[in-house]
């Protein structure tokens, strides 16, 4: 039902080391029988209906010249184009429209401002006029931006809707008032293996989203005002594209509440769970038992483990015993993999054995959307320091031939030579763009860095 591949990043370790890392690969895959199932799925639209969603950003305008504030910024008062909210409105109806939803696909519109409320609970897609109705009424609302409470509202109506793919998206363009409660928010829904899908527009807190997005394990998108799409960018016009793709992509979620169990022997620790592929995530090591997502339709979904290892003497040992548990929804059954050995051969003196090029391959890109972060936080305070961080970044992105994370990263070069700062929507480009740009890893000749090479880089 699921096939699996459990690879570290080498065979062998030194022994009578104090302490040293070992990173294992977990590549899950659907097989073909279950690829075909279909998932029932539950998707919850949370939109931002604060003041500021009013802004036109697309189409011809011409000024009445007046001017008005919302939530302290001030506009020019136009006429003509269309404004975020209608954007956003005529997206979501693009969906209903898609032919992309069948009788099992269940959607709920919720809005947030200064309050929240649920507009449509979660409703059969065929149920056009009822979900039409609500989606209309987004704009009937104004205020300020809470977006925890949406948050609530949303975990409450998917929490009971088990054996489903579920999803969040948050589709929003300020600050919010109550970002602790996000994050904690965003805990109970990894716990429950909801992921969270984040747009972003305009004046929005950046580092909130892509907490959001990582912690469940979901999406990250910059959506931009400009006219044209970019690789690491979506361009508000395309946003209806955005939505269906994001949907359809629920609809592919055929293994679900993937839970990994540990077990390690004496000295021996799990220090870290990131899934490297399709986008960057990290995952909590609080509970006994580590939630770790869903898995998609034909495709691989990829973790790095991270395990430290304390002295060991020479010897072929065991160091852990890794297994899953998972739903699939599409069978209304669920599935397991027994615990299997993870077995190292710790060897007297020097290890000459190579590295896995693969394993570390998916390490240096994990690492890498690290440097952008350093990178974007240091470039106000240090911008020779950022500029120094982001060319290590790119050497290490070169060796792997990630075309899309170089662009990133050159982008962010260019600005600091200009500029010697990174403006704030390139930086949320760069930062947001770069979660979702991991690259499937091919066998290479040239020799990849170790880890240590690239912890020392990165600092991590």
């Amino acid at each position: 039902m699921l096939d699996v591949t459990i690879v570290p990043n080498r065979e062998f370790l030194a022994a009578q080391i104090a302490s040293q890392k070992m990173f294992v690969m977990l590549k899950l895959r659907p097989n073909k029988d279950i690829s075909q199932s279909r998932p029932a799925t539950n998707f919850v639209f949370l939109i931002d209906t604060s003041g500021s969603m009013y802004e036109v950003v697309s189409g011809e305008t011409t000024s009445t010249g007046k001017v008005y504030q919302v939530d302290g910024k001030t506009y020019q008062q136009v006429k003509g184009g269309k404004s975020k909210m209608d954007i956003v409105i005529e997206s979501l109806k693009a969906l209903l429209e898609s032919n992309r939803l069948e009788q099992s696909d269940r959607i709920a519109i919720v809005k947030f401002d200064d309050t929240s409320t649920t507009l449509i609970g979660l409703s059969c897609a065929t149920e056009k006029e009822n979900l039409i109705k609500a989606i209309e009424s987004l704009k009937k609302f104004s205020g300020g931006t809470y977006l925890g409470l949406g948050m609530q509202e949303s975990l409450q109506l998917l929490s009971l809707q088990t054996m489903s793919s579920r999803r969040v998206m948050i589709f929003t363009d300020g600050l919010t008032f109550d970002e602790e409660l996000c994050q904690e928010l965003a805990k109970k829904f990894a716990a429950e293996n909801i992921p969270i899908t984040a747009l972003g527009v305009g004046n929005y807190a950046e580092d909130l989203l892509i907490y959001l997005g990582e912690v469940t394990g979901g999406r990250l998108f910059h959506i931009t005002t400009e006219e044209k799409d970019s690789e690491l960018a979506v361009s508000i016009d395309k946003l209806p594209n955005k939505i269906i793709e994001e949907f359809s992509q629920a609809q592919r979620d055929v293994v679900t509440n993937l839970n990994l169990h540990c077990r390690t022997v004496q000295g021996v620790e799990l220090t870290r769970i990131s899934r490297v592929y399709p986008e960057p995530a990290e995952f909590s090591l609080t509970e006994k038992i580590y939630s770790i997502g869903n898995a998609s339709a034909n495709d691989e979904t990829i973790f790095i483990l991270e395990f430290n290892i304390t002295n060991r003497p020479p010897a072929k040992v065991r160091i852990a015993q890794l297994g899953l548990t998972y739903d699939l929804p599409g069978r209304n059954q669920k599935g397991e993999l027994p615990p299997q050995n993870l077995v190292v051969q710790f060897v007297a003196g020097e290890v000459d054995a190579p590295f896995n090029e693969e394993v570390m391959g998916y390490l240096q890109q994990l690492n890498t959307v690290g440097l952008i972060k350093q990178a974007t936080q240091l470039a106000q305070s240090n911008p020779a320091k950022a500029t120094e961080i982001l060319e290590a970044a790119k050497r290490l992105t070169l060796r792997i031939g990630n075309e899309t994370m170089r662009k990133t990263i050159s982008l962010a070069q260019d600005e600091l030579r200009k500029t010697r700062k990174i403006s704030d929507a390139t930086r949320k480009t760069i930062k947001m763009g770069a979660r979702g740009k991991t690259l499937l890893i091919e066998d290479k000749s040239d020799e990849l860095p170790s880890e240590e090479v690239i912890r020392q880089i990165s600092g991590t």
